[in-house]
């Protein structure tokens, strides 16, 4: 697949790829203010309600499994738009959901089209970027759509009492229908595509395979998807903590989740802000690494001490955990699309089927663990943590000596 030139300004391109990857965290986070009121009125338990996270994380994983390798060969323009087309009949589809059955099984369907569609992202980065510059372009997109998951749950929380809990799924259906007309009219249509013959799935196979020889890429693989999965234990535990445990109200709720990103808006600035004056993605990353397992520590500290530590202490290391995500996504992502060029949707839908499988065997297993208290929440979250950490040592600790890392300058 040879792509067609970028006719986009950066900043243009940059804001175009944030509306689409803003997809995501509307669909994840505009409904956690509703889900004990969706528990109500579909009869099920809350934890049931909450397993809808996992099982979303699940299809995306599967969307972007498939998007990826085809965008390698059809563009990255189709897959973008047939992936929205699913996901724009899917949401209909929850609006009319009468059981959590239903739910579930509608919520792989829209993951399944979000991941085809969201996959695109780091490809078309990787094809128009290389090195810093990708880091700057990654850091740029966070910065821009910092505000889908800063109004995400305030807007869920304002539609569920303009008009219910469907309410929430009939808007994402309107937004993710504009997202498709401005793809349609402002993404390159690549200039030359590979035919789609008896021979892809082994043509698909050997960029998977040639991603996952990469072996000092993958140590960043494995920390973004564990980081990642550390943020996916507060999102899937959230709720019950927050509402059920510390009584706080749903719109409380949104304004605390809101801090999260408002952390994490801060320290994606900063990140933008060091690569500009010349620092390294990776030096970034270290100090992202050391502030979430710090605060992770801590807040498992208080909770095995205290049981049920004050909100504001608990608010604060959630905050600390969940905004190191602007330190570290934007550069583990460089780093790792870094020792790709022509497998980048391949390497793109790698990385993001990783993280979503990961995060979402985590979450489930935070379901299972649920015991009644936060313990649960802070001992994952850590947990999590750790695991990134040991992997990214066992995999790539060469990349991080001096001469392995002129890639990512």
């Amino acid at each position: 697949m040879t792509q067609a030139p970028q006719t986009l300004s950066d900043k243009q391109m940059a804001t175009l790829l944030a509306l689409l990857v803003a997809i995501m965290p509307f669909s994840v986070d505009a409904y956690l203010p509703a889900i004990p009121s969706m528990a109500e009125a579909l009869g099920a338990n809350i934890h049931r309600i909450e397993q809808s996270l996992s099982t979303f994380m699940f299809g995306v994983a599967a969307g972007q499994l498939v998007g990826g390798s085809i965008s390698d060969i059809k563009g990255r323009r189709v897959v973008a738009l047939s992936g929205l087309l699913v996901y724009i009949a899917s949401v209909i589809g929850l609006t009319l959901i009468h059981s959590v059955e239903q739910l579930l099984l509608l919520r792989m369907v829209q993951a399944f089209g979000a991941g085809m569609t969201v996959v695109v992202v780091g490809a078309v980065v990787r094809d128009n970027y290389e090195g810093r510059q990708a880091a700057q372009m990654f850091a740029l997109i966070g910065i821009i759509m910092m505000a889908a998951p800063l109004v995400a749950p305030m807007l869920g929380a304002a539609l569920q009492a303009l008009g219910g809990w469907r309410l929430i799924f009939a808007f994402l259906a309107v937004y993710a229908l504009v997202v498709w007309g401005l793809l349609y009219r402002f993404l390159a249509k690549p200039v030359h595509t590979d035919k789609i013959g008896r021979g892809i799935f082994g043509k698909v196979a050997g960029r998977y395979r040639q991603v996952l020889r990469t072996t000092p890429a993958l140590g960043f693989l494995f920390f973004q998807a564990f980081s990642f999965s550390s943020m996916f234990v507060f999102l899937t535990e959230s709720s019950f903590v927050y509402m059920n445990l510390y009584g706080v109200s749903a719109h409380a709720y949104a304004w605390i989740f809101g801090l999260n990103i408002i952390t994490m808006g801060t320290f994606n600035r900063i990140t933008a802000w060091k690569l500009k004056t010349g620092s390294d993605a990776q030096d970034i990353l270290k100090w992202g690494i050391i502030i979430q397992f710090a605060a992770n520590v801590l807040m498992l500290a208080a909770v095995l001490l205290q049981g049920q530590p004050p909100l504001w202490w608990l608010v604060g290391c959630v905050m600390l955990s969940v905004g190191t995500q602007g330190l570290i996504t934007a550069n583990t992502q460089a780093c790792f699309m870094g020792y790709f060029k022509a497998e980048g949707g391949s390497a793109n839908a790698v990385l993001g089927v990783c993280q979503s499988l990961i995060g979402a065997a985590v979450g489930m297993l935070t379901t299972w663990l649920h015991n009644g208290t936060p313990q649960v929440m802070a001992g994952m979250m850590l947990a999590s943590t750790v695991c990134g950490i040991v992997l990214l040592l066992a995999f790539s600790r060469q990349a991080w000596q001096p001469s392995r890392r002129s890639g990512f300058h």
